[in-house]
């Protein structure tokens, strides 16, 4: 081969690998749509999967342009799900910072005015005050919290057995449903006592329990009506004195 022919060669190879490398830039400028479905792709493969399945049988997975729309509304929704985790966690947090700088008689008068200063009532206070103690107490992890609060705040309401069940049947997960957990609480006893086969009913020991808990709520509506009273002379007594004058406490 003489040395033009190799210089021709090599030329022709290097103008050949120029225009492959201009055809591909093309491409690529022409679908970046392509690209991002790629990248959203292997990110999230089993968003993917769970697409195939969930649209099979009709053309959506071999739209481009609607899967890649799908991952990116999947994508923004997690992020905000995270965000609104994050929110209550915070909210319950500084809930719990308020209550240790006030008396007794000024968190249950804040509790009693929560709607007035909040915009959220008492109730849902509570809950967000359970959730972040909760979290911080190792009780839930905070990457395995759900976004809603109320599917949380349900998790927190599981005894020790029914935690353990949940953790074996994987169910302290960010993802996971408020009805998921509520028939967890449903099937699994909550003293951990093995639960009955299912469709077969002991009507005997139910009715024991029912008995039970009735006693347990008839002493628990006494002791209540007990601390509310208590707390209602407590409030008397600690009320600004008038004019100046003293009252006397009167004897325990």
């Amino acid at each position: 081969m003489s040395a033009v022919m190799g210089k021709r060669s090599k030329a022709a190879l290097k103008a050949f690998l120029s225009a492959e490398d201009d055809a591909e830039g093309e491409v690529l400028a022409v679908d970046p749509r392509a690209t991002e479905l790629r990248s959203l792709g292997v990110e999230d493969p089993a968003a993917l999967a769970a697409i195939r399945e969930i649209f099979a049988g009709t053309g959506l997975p071999d739209d481009q342009e609607k899967v890649r729309r799908i991952l990116r509304t999947r994508s923004e929704i997690q992020k905000e799900w995270g965000d609104a985790r994050d929110s209550f966690l915070a909210i319950g947090r500084a809930l719990i910072a308020l209550e240790h700088v006030l008396t007794k008689v000024e968190f249950a008068k804040l509790r009693h005015g929560t709607e007035r200063l909040f915009p959220f009532s008492d109730a849902t206070a509570t809950q967000f005050r359970q959730i972040a103690r909760a979290v911080d107490g190792g009780r839930i992890p905070a990457e395995a919290c759900p976004g809603s609060y109320g599917t949380a705040y349900q998790i927190t309401l599981l005894t020790e057995s029914q935690l353990r069940v949940a953790w074996e049947k994987g169910l302290i997960r960010s993802d996971v449903t408020r009805r998921e957990i509520m028939q967890l609480r449903r099937e699994v006893p909550a003293n951990g006592a093995e639960a009955p086969p299912p469709g077969r009913l002991d009507r005997t020991r139910l009715r024991e329990e029912r008995a039970r808990l009735g006693e347990r709520r008839a002493r628990l509506a006494e002791e209540l009506a007990a601390v509310e009273c208590r707390i209602h002379q407590l409030d008397e007594l600690l009320s600004p004195v008038i004019d100046g004058e003293v009252e006397m406490l009167p004897e325990a």
